[in-house]
């Protein structure tokens, strides 16, 4: 059941939310399904979840196609909170690449389970983000091969090019869990938004944060596996909740302009970092208004009150899929590459 937070009890815990960020140096958000709905794109445990609606013996609706997707307010808040220095990374269990699509850089950002528009070569490690979906999951090929020019000007790499969603038994990538696992343990506080932590490891790297001493609030309009160990917990839409979030932090919401790729934070003009002073007056009261992918704590693996075989969940998403390099860019932007190139 879904369990919101009356207005003014709303308004009172965003409000300690505000203070807490205030009052900390290095902050880490997590993101899950719940972040994406207001574009669409249907979570998994609510009430026209993918999993809910299996339960039920009906198809789960796509209000949208992943490429017509639009970054919610939600992932522009936090590319702002990046911009001005406050959330120094991003850990999210999302596969249907808004955030980086919002233009959040993906040195910033590890994202656990994969991305829809992104494929990689099996032998050199490029990735390539592309302006549609990939066209496979289960990180399989493609289709293409690298374009990557060997030294001394000698024949393209040619790789196979496979795509980087995680199917269950899947071992999470080395490189996006390292940085992550790394964040948890430096921040001094965690943010959860939209997730209800039960996939592990990723619904437990935010207890890494809280074992070295640091604050957890959890964001979710459901029950979470960790609700005992955070110290804020807050019931209700995450865009509102950061709305109301940013207009405390004295912060304005970013318009999307469209899908562009962002490498490197360090190629983005950096704004001049916002000083948090927790002692600042706050805006006027508003009115009320082993790791491997989806291991549980079942010992089969098999995810609480689950319902539907796994099988049938990577089927839903299937019906949906009908096909850039980490390293330095000289762009200051890149835009995403298209599979026709």
């Amino acid at each position: 059941p879904q369990i919101f937070d009356p207005p003014e009890e709303l308004e009172r815990k965003v409000c300690a939310l505000a203070d807490l960020i205030r009052g900390s140096s290095n902050v880490v958000f997590h993101t899950g399904a719940g972040i994406s709905t207001a574009s669409g794109i249907p979570d998994f445990r609510g009430p026209n979840g993918v999993w809910t609606m299996e339960e039920r013996g009906l198809s789960p609706k796509f209000d949208t196609t992943f490429e017509n997707a639009r970054p919610t307010k939600t992932h522009m808040a936090l590319l702002e909170l990046q911009r001005v220095g406050i959330l120094k990374f991003l850990v999210s269990q999302n596969v249907d690449g808004l955030h980086v699509r919002s233009g959040f850089p993906r040195d910033k950002l590890a994202e656990l389970h994969g991305n829809m528009f992104v494929e990689e070569c099996v032998k050199c490690g490029k990735q390539y983000v592309r302006d549609t979906i990939v066209g496979s999951m289960g990180l399989k090929p493609t289709g293409r091969l690298c374009d990557v020019s060997k030294a001394r000007g000698l024949r393209a790499c040619r790789g196979k090019l496979i795509d980087t969603i995680l199917d269950w038994e899947d071992s999470l990538p080395d490189r996006d869990l390292s940085l992550a696992d790394e964040a948890c343990r430096k921040a001094d506080l965690s943010v959860t938004l939209g997730t209800s932590l039960q996939i592990k490891p990723s619904g437990n790297l935010p207890l890494l944060t809280k074992r070295k001493g640091g604050k957890l609030v959890i964001v979710n309009l459901q029950a979470t596996k960790h609700d005992r160990q955070a110290d804020l917990r807050i019931h209700g839409y995450v865009d509102e909740v950061m709305t109301k979030l940013m207009k405390q932090l004295g912060l304005e919401i970013p318009e999307w302009t469209g899908p562009a790729v962002v490498e490197s934070s360090a190629l983005v003009k950096p704004e001049p970092p916002l000083k948090l002073d927790p002692e600042a007056p706050r805006p006027a009261k508003e009115e009320p208004c082993s790791h491997h992918n989806g291991t549980t704590e079942e010992a089969d693996g098999a995810c609480p009150e689950r319902g539907p075989s796994r099988k049938e969940h990577w089927d839903s998403l299937k019906q949906e899929c009908p096909g850039s390099d980490r390293g330095p860019v000289a762009a200051k932007r890149v835009k995403v590459e298209s599979l026709l190139s």
